[in-house]
């Protein structure tokens, strides 16, 4: 299957912020529509639309009160919207919110709420930019049979992404280091591991279990050679074991990086449902591996990325290969 795809970003909206003595608020908002046009092969022509266009649109509040340089607490509320994306991934399905709370001292951060855990956070694979500037944006575009997330299913026959994404944005609570010789590590804890923006089915025995997430990251420079590393491990309870690791070299106005994962059942699988509501091979991403590279040049104002993802499951033939040039 062959994809052309012509992006564009349609507004940005401007931040505004006010000060208040030691209060600071915050609010910002952005937009894009994304058009494209896609070339399938003959046999899947009826199968698809050719024309296909999406929207989105998010807004971000914050209330931060600052001690000093080092310590200082703030409230976030994110809200987020779509029209007519391929997965239907926010919160609430075609919109969504993220509360969290973040408490910065001398001795590391704590964030509270609907936040992506540390091994996402600290990950930094292949050079990003535009509409399309992560597999997870274009894995919100493409249709894709591997990937199906709507209000009756949710279906990951392979990962859709390199950084661990498996619990999305479920409530929890992490913890990330000060950073010492540019080294921090940081870790998650999240009772309830479902959530519509990563990859767990609803109706799966394992849907409410906890998990366990540690990561770490190290940033150096080396005669005007800037690096940028983490690896990251994930435990969800009678679910799956996840390992990630990035890498990402920047010199002068070049970027080149990426990222590798694996996923694998740890012991005798422990999902039991026998259920209509639960596709075919919906959570094969549990046993499979994904990788990416990128190459990225930037100059001014401008900057284009040239990248390339590959995700597989072991027991079936379950792949995906995506090009992205974006600029």
């Amino acid at each position: 299957m062959k994809k052309l795809t012509i992006c564009c970003i349609l507004c940005l909206w401007p931040s505004l912020s006010a000060h208040a003595a030691e209060w600071e608020f915050e609010l910002e908002g952005h937009g894009r529509g994304v058009y494209g046009y896609s070339d399938y092969a003959e046999r899947f022509e009826r199968l698809n639309k050719n024309n296909h266009g999406i929207g989105a649109a998010e807004v971000d509040a914050a209330a931060i009160y600052a001690i000093d340089d080092e310590t200082a607490f703030s409230l976030h509320l994110d809200l987020m919207g779509g029209i007519d994306r391929e997965l239907q991934n926010y919160n609430q399905g075609r919109w969504g919110e993220e509360a969290y709370a973040i408490a910065d001292s001398p001795y590391g951060r704590i964030l509270l709420g609907q936040t992506y855990n540390v091994g996402a956070q600290f990950y930094d694979g292949a050079p990003t930019v535009g509409a399309l500037k992560s597999n997870a944006d274009v894995a919100d575009f493409i249709r894709n049979p591997n990937w199906q997330r709507t209000d009756k299913t949710a279906k990951f026959a392979t990962l859709d992404s390199v950084s661990l994404d498996t619990d999305g944005v479920a409530p929890k609570i992490s913890y990330v280091s000060p950073e010492w010789n540019g080294m921090a590590a940081g870790f998650s804890y999240v009772p309830d591991a479902y959530n519509r923006r990563g990859l767990i089915n609803k109706h799966a025995s394992y849907a409410r279990k906890d998990g366990y997430v540690g990561a770490v990251y190290v940033t150096h420079e080396v005669k005007g050679l800037n690096i940028d590393a983490s690896a990251a491990a994930a435990r969800y309870h009678d679910n799956d074991a996840e390992f990630a690791t990035s890498l990402q070299f920047g010199y002068g106005n070049w970027t080149l990086g990426g990222g590798w994962r694996k996923t694998y059942i740890d012991g005798h699988d422990k999902q039991k449902s026998i259920d209509e509501r639960l596709p075919e091979l919906f959570d094969n991403y549990r046993e499979g591996e994904a990788w990416e590279a990128g190459l990225g040049y930037e100059i001014g104002p401008f900057k284009a990325t040239l990248a390339y993802f590959e995700a597989e499951a072991e027991r079936t033939a379950n792949r995906d290969r995506v090009w992205t040039l974006s600029g």
